[in-house]
């Protein structure tokens, strides 16, 4: 049995060490999956679980990678009995939860997210997957952890850039559930992670879980409203592909751009266009980025959004904020969108680039 939105945010799984994580599974029949830099921070507790090591961020899935795990599975002679424990950011929960859902159509999976972003999305929802192809995300499934474990203190080891990465989807909450929300993480920059005290990062969390899962459970296999979790990504994440840029970076750049389409279109009020970008750039995210001044790359950006899942035949269900708390999905012709992105008119409402956003 899958977890509940209720069971990832008690306060005591917020405050679970990963010794105490460890000591739930059985090192002989559970295939630990982490790359090297968390194993080096975190894995003092899994020294005894045979453990498949990924390559850090997105390049970790991959065919390849899936092919590396399933041979470990092999060697080991996993059967259902086994259980996968992915430990790491988004990436590893990505590929650990796929491999798990594939073997055997089906053996158990949980979860220790020692990232911002993946304790508030990535690892939530129980979307997996690998990319193929240039394209994010293409190939997975739906399937939910049995645990996820919140150390809030691996948070606190997290370098700037990946701790306000995850900000972007905390931000992307804050925008769907309302001003509550949203104005909790207004008043917070600046801000550091790293002395910040335990209840403030634990409440970013547990607000952000709260509004995504109950989200999930409403809409499990994305048919309907489970689409607003999307917003940002439609443009974010051929930005991602195509840059190089940390996931959320990305993704702040793809909700500024839908809210420019948005203000564009008279749905959206400019003092809340300029309030979302406002929290966005106050967090230290980019809102804009260089390379989207040439036409070639918003072309290649374009391209891009011919395999996004969202798309339906001609049409694609686009996340369009109309407020703080008001985000609707809207069909759009993708033709449309290529047009409105190509000509790159909503340039002339975002900021200047920073020459000095991460890439």
């Amino acid at each position: 049995m899958a977890a509940s939105s209720e069971d990832y945010v008690k306060e005591d799984v917020l405050s679970l060490s990963l010794r105490n994580a460890a000591k739930d599974f059985d090192p002989k029949r559970t295939i630990l999956i982490s790359d090297r830099s968390i194993l080096a921070l975190h894995g003092e507790a899994f020294t005894s679980f045979p453990t498949v090591v990924v390559p850090e961020g997105e390049r970790s899935k991959s065919w390849d990678i899936l092919a590396l795990i399933f041979t470990t599975f092999l060697e080991y002679r996993v059967d259902r009995t086994w259980k996968v424990f992915a430990l790491g950011g988004g990436s590893v929960s990505d590929i650990g939860g796929f491999a798990a859902h594939l073997w055997m159509r089906g053996i158990g999976f949980s979860i220790a997210p020692t990232t911002l972003l993946a304790m508030v999305d990535a690892g939530l929802g129980g979307k997996n997957g690998i990319d193929f192809g240039g394209f994010k995300n293409v190939l997975g499934s739906f399937q939910k952890p049995e645990k996820v474990y919140c150390d809030m203190d691996t948070l606190r080891t997290l370098g700037k850039d990946q701790f306000i990465s995850g900000m972007a989807e905390a931000i992307k909450h804050g925008i769907i559930d309302g001003e509550g929300y949203f104005s909790f993480l207004e008043s917070l920059h600046p801000f550091d992670h790293k002395a910040a005290d335990f209840s403030i990062l634990a409440h970013i969390v547990k607000e952000s879980q709260r509004i995504k899962l109950d989200i999930v459970e409403a809409d499990p296999r994305e048919k309907g409203q489970r689409r607003v979790l999307n917003l940002g990504h439609t443009f974010g994440h051929g930005i991602e592909t195509h840059t190089g840029m940390p996931h959320g970076h990305a993704v702040s750049i793809g909700i500024a751009i839908a809210c420019s389409l948005s203000l564009r279109r008279g749905t959206l009020k400019a003092s809340d266009f300029y309030r979302i970008l406002g929290v966005l750039a106050g967090w230290g995210l980019p809102t804009s980025h260089e390379d989207l001044l040439y036409k070639e790359f918003r072309v290649e950006i374009v391209h891009s959004m011919q395999m996004d899942k969202k798309r339906a035949a001609n049409s694609l269900y686009f996340v369009l904020p109309k407020g703080i708390g008001k985000v609707e999905i809207e069909k759009l012709e993708v033709d449309s969108l290529a047009t409105f992105f190509t000509d790159g008119l909503f340039l002339n409402d975002l900021p200047p680039a920073s020459l000095e956003i991460a890439t």
